[in-house]
C-alpha cells in the first residue's frame, strides 16, 4: 500500500517515510506502526508539515475545495487515469493549500500482483 501511495520516490524517500512513521508510533506511545502512520508520515514527506498557524479564510476554503476536486473529477473521468484516494485542503509546506492523491488504478502495486 505504501509503494501505490508512493510512485516514483526512490528508496531514501521510502527510508524517510518508514522512519517518520516510526516516529509517529513512538510519539503516541504506541510499539508498533499501522497504516495511520505510513499515511500521514507520507503526507509529510510529499507535501510538507502542517501548517498549523496558516489559517484560511472561508473563501480560500471553498476555493482550494473546488480546485481539488476539479482535480478529482478529471480523474475519475478518464479511462486511464490513476484512483483518487485522498483530498486535502490542509496547507502544508510552501505554498500548498491543498492536494489530490491517486492510486494505481491496476492494483499491482496494492495486490502484488
Amino acid at each position: 500500500m505504501v509503494a501505490a501511495k508512493t510512485p516514483g520516490l526512490v528508496r531514501a524517500n521510502l527510508a524517510n517515510i518508514v522512519n517518520e512513521a516510526a516516529l509517529l508510533a513512538a510519539r503516541g506511545k504506541r510499539k508498533s506502526m499501522d497504516m495511520k502512520d505510513f499515511e500521514q508520515a507520507i503526507d509529510r514527506i510529499i507535501a510538507g508539515l502542517e501548517k498549523r498557524n496558516r489559517v484560511m479564510n472561508p473563501i480560500e476554503k471553498e476555493t482550494v475545495a473546488y480546485h481539488e476536486s476539479g482535480h478529482a473529477r478529471v480523474a475519475e473521468s478518464r479511462v486511464y487515469a490513476d484512483r483518487v484516494s485522498k483530498i486535502s485542503i490542509i496547507p502544508r509546506g510552501i505554498g500548498v493549500l491543498g492536494y489530490t492523491q491517486q492510486l494505481f488504478r491496476d492494483g499491482s502495486a496494492i495486490n502484488g500482483s
